[in-house]
């Protein structure tokens, strides 16, 4: 059986190390206060200026696929795939999982279409999810839909992906009480480090970068040193205060890392400001 994984653009900013792969990328869009939309794609993102708009701070914000769009990217991978492996944005970001369930289930589709119920991989983590999964298919040690499904169930399991929003009101999705908080923390200038999964959770907080910088290299050390790796992942317009701050962190604490940007959807849910670090096995 030839499987096509299928991500969005939530879960990768289209690297090198997806390319000749049997991955593929579905955009999500960004919706601008005139109601217009754009997809989310390098050239697109690029051409409109995506990342400088969001630093200044135009009301940009996101939204996912359409069914129709979800249904002609399968039709086109069909054409080329026996299967397709689908691991959407995380349900608590997006509808993008409910979508790409309802339209899988269509008759067309049934036996040719996985979609796997993502409730805690994030950014970056979908990217290494795929390429692990792409390389235990090559090598034949997982042949099958379900047998994927079961491969990322147990990698997922000992994932560590943490984000550090440049700004908090932007991730604020709820009451009013919950939007004081947020403005009461920016207005104290308190950084929060917040625990990627189905239910976000505060990992630290600090007045500074390196306050939580020794969180995150606590955790690395007492969990993750051996048989893993971290990406250490910032915006185009990340400062370089934090950036250099976190980094210079990172390095004087010998932690072994790679670094990437941001996709694009994050920096518009949290700002140009944000950093994160997921940790994965290596692959």
């Amino acid at each position: 059986m030839k499987i096509v994984i299928l991500l969005d653009s939530s879960g990768t900013n289209q690297s090198e190390k997806i390319k000749n792969k049997n991955i593929e990328v579905l955009p999500l869009h960004f919706t601008f206060p005139n109601g217009t939309d754009m997809l989310d794609t390098p050239k697109e993102v690029k051409e409109k200026g995506i990342i400088k708009l969001i630093s200044e701070g135009v009301d940009i914000k996101t939204s996912q696929a359409s069914p129709g769009e979800v249904e002609n990217k399968y039709d086109e991978l069909l054409k080329t795939y026996d299967h397709i492996f689908h691991i959407p944005i995380t349900g608590n970001l997006s509808s993008m999982l409910q979508t790409a369930m309802m339209v899988s289930r269509d008759d067309k589709y049934i036996g040719k279409v996985t979609v796997y119920e993502n409730l805690n991989i994030a950014a970056q983590a979908i990217e290494q999810t795929a390429l692990h999964i792409s390389k235990l298919l090559e090598e034949g040690k997982i042949k099958t839909p379900e047998e994927i499904t079961q491969a990322i169930k147990e990698y997922e399991k000992e994932m560590y992906i943490a984000i550090l929003p440049g700004d908090l009101k932007r991730l604020t999705n709820g009451g009013r009480g919950k939007k004081a908080v947020t403005t009461v923390l920016n207005i104290l200038k308190t950084k929060v480090l917040i625990k990627w999964e189905a239910e976000p959770k505060k990992e630290a907080m600090g007045r500074t970068i390196n306050s939580i910088m020794d969180r995150i290299t606590k955790v690395y050390h007492e969990s993750y040193s051996k048989g893993f790796e971290m990406v250490f992942v910032r915006t185009p317009l990340t400062s370089s205060k934090i950036y250099e701050a976190a980094r210079g962190a990172l390095v004087e604490a010998k932690v072994n890392f790679s670094e990437e940007l941001i996709p694009n959807i994050y920096t518009a849910h949290a700002g140009v400001d944000t950093i994160g670090f997921i940790i994965t096995k290596k692959i």
